[in-house]
């Protein structure tokens, strides 16, 4: 299976970090140079509408995280493959995670796509359809976990997407990873546990011109919010507890990257 790696041309301690990473997992992967949101002019961010479901305006730098990944599923869908990877380049491997690409037999026939990493919250998954290696779960992902450093997309998939990402921006993990912002519900997306790669830990690119640009909640919603939060929790708890002892559905953390 052939695995993409998103790099900026000026990141390259990232791209030899990844060479490492490759090769001590006896992997292969294709560059693909990332889109630089911060040299995008203004007619450019302008073509761009944002998607309905997300209210912030995307900075520069997520509008380019965007096209960077639509650039990978437009090589996916060139490739003739009939799946392909996506990695941005700040993750590490499992040292398992060979397997799952020299062959695509253990991909469910139906996978629109399959997310690789977690977030490290809680998730809704269906009990899983298959295990590989005795100790790796597939199973139907049913709620957020956003992130976008490492899925699998079939090519069928990918041809839909781009039909659509010329007007539906949102940051890309919240597209693809969150049910009231994008693509998640019509897609049959899938959960590997434990994750077959995560993220290393490094400063995001995205993080200081976030900083700058979204603006912080005004004091009293922030009040509000720490008032209502231990309420929602109790809340989320018991749906839990119900979730796991009377349905056949899973709610808790996707196991952690396996050394």
């Amino acid at each position: 299976m052939k695995a993409y790696l998103i790099n900026l041309d000026r990141s390259q301690d990232r791209l030899q970090r990844m060479y490492q990473q490759f090769e001590k997992a006896g992997l292969a992967f294709e560059r693909v140079a990332a889109v630089d949101g911060k040299t995008l002019n203004d007619d450019e961010v302008a073509r761009i509408k944002r998607n309905p479901g997300w209210k912030e305006p995307l900075t520069r730098s997520e509008l380019g995280c965007f096209l960077s990944h639509r650039k990978c599923l437009e090589q996916i869908v060139q490739s003739g493959e009939q799946y392909a990877a996506v990695f941005e380049d700040d993750v590490r491997f499992s040292g398992n995670a060979k397997q799952f690409f020299q062959s695509d037999t253990w991909i469910p026939s139906d996978a629109d796509l399959i997310k690789l990493e977690t977030h490290g919250r809680k998730v809704l998954t269906d009990k899983p359809v298959t295990v590989v290696a005795g100790q790796y779960s597939i199973a139907r992902l049913r709620s957020q976990n956003i992130l976008s450093a490492g899925y699998i997309v079939s090519a069928k998939y990918a041809a839909s997407l781009l039909a659509r990402m010329n007007d539906a921006a949102a940051p890309v993990d919240h597209l693809l990873f969150t049910p009231a912002c994008g693509f998640f519900k019509e897609m049959k997306l899938y959960q590997v546990s434990p994750v077959i790669c995560d993220q290393a830990g490094l400063e995001s690119t995205l993080s200081g011109e976030r900083a700058k640009e979204h603006q912080s909640l005004p004091v009293w919603k922030k009040v509000v919010r720490e008032i209502i939060r231990p309420f929602l929790r109790l809340k989320t708890a018991l749906w839990g507890l119900y979730i796991n002892k009377f349905t056949s559905q899973r709610w808790g953390p996707v196991e952690p990257l396996v050394e």
